[in-house]
This record gives structure tokens, C-alpha cells and sequence, in this order.
């Protein structure tokens, strides 16, 4: 409870959606989450494995009188969340990797140390339903915290509907989006820098050139390439129009937002031909519609 209704933001603050949405915004939460994240990463992970760091530490107080097998897991269990922390806390998906693993190290661990002290088969199971208890309560309080960043959220709250049916969160793109290219005057030919949205690659055979604004890279026949980084506003389009030969730029509201140079360059150096009801929006270098 602590966790979601109190540490946990609901509101990103301006210029770090993408830390913010990753659970380490702040120095505490990159801790938890980030290099600690195997054991505290409670939003996508759930609460059982965070059973697994008292355990070791305990155990670890009595290294003397463990056998080789108990040794060997607390040693690679340590040295595998130290790993994953220190090079992949950035993701919480490297932390899930081992998460398998503790939530059957901490259930065989908790049977095992029941039995010692003597816990009638009854006692152990109620322990065990209490764990499943608190992991339900984890997933609904995970998705109750997804449910309230949604609606603080004020992109997000447009177009989020208690009603609409789950499935409808899987359509990743505008309904036909090779004629709704078509539509906002983009010719089979004219190659479209993509900002993240694989939907492009997926749905069409048009060229393109991927592209994350989150991190300034699009990746072309040179490699991985800047765009922003080192030019001006200005200079960003010359290098679009003239180096890159691309006028158009696909993305959505809500990838925009990860960078604001690049929010606000849509705004400022670039015309919106067109826009779904999902948000995802196509515009073109101004000036350049003679081209």
C-alpha cells in the first residue's frame, strides 16, 4: 500500500515521461526499481520475490550451517540481482528474467524452514494462500496505479474509456494505414521518418526510416545517426529535406512527448496533415510542399 498509494507518482513532470514511466524518477525509485529491481519492482513483478532478500540475508547469517546447494543459490541469486541491476536496471524486463526463480527459491525456502519449526501441514498452507493473497492484491493495486497515471494523464485520458473493450487496446495503428497515408497526400515512393511505430513497417511496403525521438537516433545506411543533437531547428529540416530526402514525420502523442525539442519542433517547423482517433499523427516539413 505504501508502495502504490504513496511513493509511486501518477504525473510525470515535465521533459521525464521516460524515466517516469519506467518507475525511477526519482533517486529512491532508481534504487527500488532500477537496481533493486528484481526484488522491489512490485508495478510489474509482483510482491513475491521481494521475500528472497530477507531470506538471503538471513540465511546468509548462517552460512556456516547451510549445506553446498543453499550456498550455491544464495550466492548466484545475489550475484545474479547485482548483474541485472547494475547493467539492466534501466528495463524492468531484465529483472523479470530472474523472477521466476525467486518466487520458487522463496516458496521451496518458507516450506523448508516451516517444516524445521515444526508447522503442521495446515499452518504451512495458510502461509502459502497468504503469499497468493498479497499478489492478487499487488495486481490490482499495480492496475489501479495504471488506471490513475491514465487519468492524470491529459493525453492519455482522451481517449481512455472504462467501456471500450480490452481487445481494442491491441490495435497498435490507424484502421488502414497505407490509405490513410494515401489520403494525407503521401506518395508510394516518399520515404516517412517513423518515430517508433513498427505498425509502419508491419501494415505497409513504403520506405521508411526508423527513428526514436526518446533518444535521438535514426538508423540508416551509416548506422545510427543523430538528428537533433548537433543541429539547429533549422538545420534539423535542411538535413530532412536535402541529406535524408524525407519531408514527412509518423508518430503519435504520446512517443512525441518523450522528447520536447522534438514535441515542439512538430509544433513549430512542421505542418499536421493528419491525425487518428488514437492520436497517432502524420506531419510534413513546412515550406517543403513543392517538393
Amino acid at each position: 500500500m505504501l508502495y502504490f498509494q504513496v511513493l509511486m507518482p501518477v504525473k510525470a513532470a515535465p521533459g521525464d515521461l521516460a524515466l517516469f514511466e519506467r518507475g525511477i524518477g526519482s533517486p529512491m525509485l532508481k534504487m527500488l526499481n532500477g537496481y533493486l529491481g528484481a526484488f522491489f519492482g512490485l508495478r510489474f513483478l509482483g510482491n513475491t520475490a521481494l521475500w528472497a532478500l530477507p531470506l538471503m540475508v538471513v540465511l546468509g547469517m548462517r552460512w556456516r550451517s547451510l549445506v553446498r546447494w543453499q550456498r550455491a543459490a544464495i550466492f548466484f541469486l545475489g550475484m545474479a540481482a547485482l548483474l541485472i541491476g547494475a547493467a539492466g536496471g534501466f528495463n524492468y524486463r531484465y529483472a523479470m528474467t530472474l523472477v521466476p526463480v525467486l518466487i520458487a527459491w522463496v516458496m521451496m525456502t518458507f516450506e523448508k524452514g516451516m517444516q524445521a519449526h515444526g508447522l503442521r501441514a495446515g499452518q504451512r498452507t495458510a502461509v502459502h494462500v497468504g503469499l497468493l493473497l498479497a499478489t492478487i492484491y499487488n495486481s490490482y493495486a499495480s492496475m489501479d496505479l495504471a488506471d490513475r497515471m491514465a487519468k492524470a494523464d491529459p493525453i492519455e485520458d482522451t481517449f481512455h474509456e472504462d467501456d471500450e473493450p480490452f481487445y481494442t487496446k491491441f490495435d497498435t495503428g490507424p484502421e488502414n494505414l497505407d490509405q490513410w497515408l494515401s489520403m494525407a497526400g503521401v506518395g508510394a515512393s516518399d520515404r516517412v521518418l517513423v518515430n517508433n511505430l513498427p505498425v509502419y513497417y508491419y501494415t505497409t511496403h513504403r520506405p521508411g526510416l526508423y527513428y526514436w525521438c526518446g533518444s535521438d537516433q535514426y538508423f540508416g545506411p551509416d548506422g545510427e545517426r543523430p538528428i537533433f543533437r548537433t543541429r539547429t531547428d533549422d538545420e534539423v529540416v535542411q538535413y530532412l529535406a536535402d541529406s535524408l530526402s524525407t519531408y514527412y514525420i509518423f508518430s503519435d502523442r504520446n512517443l512525441s512527448r518523450y522528447d520536447l525539442r522534438f514535441e515542439a519542433f512538430l509544433e513549430s517547423h512542421c505542418t499536421l496533415v493528419a491525425e487518428d482517433d488514437k492520436h497517432h499523427t502524420l506531419h510534413r516539413l513546412k515550406d517543403t510542399f513543392g517538393h
